[in-house]
């Protein structure tokens, strides 16, 4: 596969993530419900753990970078936030978001998330789910700021799919003082894209 096609798609992927919206938020929030009505679910604290049961469109070398990214955009700890053992982050991320993609997205995605894992390897020596808690926002911080627009669309793109798969779980809108969609509490029936009234 040449680096011209390796570019185009993860180029493609990175549009497909930042154009993610409040619609897919509510979305994902239905997923969320689900799953933690299955139970049972494991959330491994290590970001060595390996894939739990149930990823079904994630690599294990996948899932350490969005659980390195997720505990480094996170750190909830001592805080009013939900704790990440708490929520189903990375299953609401692989059954809501990539479940969802295109095959030729989700591939791109993956080749972005390996560009990404590599990316501190010249600086730190090591790959990004193996950098400590400094070095890892350090680096997110140094792409987000990048002049390259790969690395900054990339870091912002992996970020708000983190982002939207954490918050898309009600236990940790109490912290927010959100109480879940108005929409659900008032029995409003939803109308899709209808225009509005003239």
């Amino acid at each position: 596969m040449s680096s011209t096609r390796n570019s185009e798609s993860i180029t493609q992927a990175i549009t497909g993530m930042l154009q993610l919206a409040r619609r897919d938020f509510l979305k994902f929030s239905a997923v969320s419900f689900s799953l933690a009505a299955v139970g049972g679910i494991a959330f491994p604290s290590s970001v060595l753990a390996a894939v739990p049961e149930g990823i079904r469109f994630m690599a294990e070398d996948e899932y350490k970078v969005f659980q390195r990214l997720m505990q480094t955009m996170f750190p909830v700890q001592g805080t009013q936030l939900a704790t990440l053992d708490q929520i189903p982050v990375m299953q609401t991320l692989d059954a809501a978001l990539l479940a969802g993609m295109t095959p030729y997205a989700l591939s791109g995605l993956k080749e972005g998330v390996h560009f990404f894992e590599q990316g501190p390897l010249k600086l730190y020596g090591k790959p990004f789910s193996q950098l400590d808690d400094h070095q890892a926002a350090v680096f997110c911080d140094a792409w987000e700021a990048s002049n390259d627009a790969m690395q900054r669309g990339l870091t912002t793109g992996l970020k708000k799919l983190v982002a939207l798969s954490y918050w898309a779980n009600p236990p940790t809108w109490a912290a927010l003082g959100y109480d879940g969609p108005v929409s659900r509490r008032w029995g409003l029936k939803p109308l899709g894209n209808a225009p509005l009234p003239a």
